[in-house]
């Protein structure tokens, strides 16, 4: 494997097997922009984790500030929203240790390293809202001729009158 394909989010902490149970580390990241997976860009990544040695794994929380990439739902046009991610996750150690019947991070005692980069893109997509607004007053796209709204009105004119009822139109008009 290239060192190409490497995570920028791993980290070497191979040391915390041979520590005293309850040794820990504390990291500072600031990334202006991190690309975390194929689908999932955070921009900036900033904030501080603490790796503890445990009797079963090493032990990582934290909280990151960042915001990620996505689209608006109501214009369609790209969206920066904030959001913040707390971890709380074990990495077991040995492998063999970690539950079967869920979905457990592992950590690989040979290398020594930590691959941060799944949980985060995990915990930022649950983070992101279902709704994201490039902002918050944002005025969406005409139902009619799909005009961006926040860029400039359009002509067209709203028609609400039910088909069933257009013949009680003429009375108005006339």
């Amino acid at each position: 494997m290239s060192t190409n394909n490497f995570s920028r989010l791993r980290f070497n902490f191979g040391f915390l097997l041979e520590a005293p149970l309850g040794t820990s580390r504390l990291n500072e990241i600031s990334y202006p922009t991190i690309r975390v997976s194929e689908d999932v860009t955070l921009t900036p990544l900033q904030g501080q984790f603490m790796a503890t040695r445990t009797s079963e794994g090493v032990y990582v929380n934290g909280r990151f500030q960042t915001a990620i990439h996505t689209e608006c739902v109501r214009c369609l046009e790209d969206a920066l929203v904030p959001i913040t991610i707390q971890l709380d996750e074990l990495y077991f150690y040995p492998p063999e240790h970690a539950p079967q019947d869920e979905d457990a991070y592992t950590f690989d005692g040979e290398t020594g390293f930590i691959d941060l980069a799944p949980l985060v893109r995990e915990l930022s997509l649950l983070e992101t809202p279902m709704q994201p607004l490039c902002k918050p007053d944002c005025q969406g796209l005409c139902m009619i001729c799909g005009q961006n709204l926040n860029e400039a009105d359009c002509d067209c004119k709203e028609d609400n009158i039910d088909p069933r009822l257009a013949k009680l139109r003429s009375l108005l008009d006339g």
